[in-house]
């Protein structure tokens, strides 16, 4: 791993692109999770399985959201 601090503005463009590309494809997965929990369609698993899939995208979308934040600021 590089220990050099070097900035690189078209890598940080790239690693941005990649997060926010991953946040939309989470925000479609909890929305369906969500909608299923309503609908009480699980497909094959249990109302506490599909409890648990929603939060754990909505944690992921918590980290990733997170990990968009720091990128910004260290781009500043």
């Amino acid at each position: 791993m590089n220990e050099e601090n070097n900035f690189d503005p078209s890598l940080h463009t790239l690693a941005t692109d990649k997060i926010q590309s991953k946040l939309v494809n989470l925000m479609f997965s909890i929305e369906d999770a969500k909608k299923a929990l309503k609908n009480k369609i699980y497909g094959g698993i249990t109302l506490e399985e599909q409890r648990l899939i929603l939060d754990s995208e909505q944690k992921e979308k918590e980290i990733y959201e997170y990990i968009l934040n720091a990128l910004d600021k260290f781009a500043d």
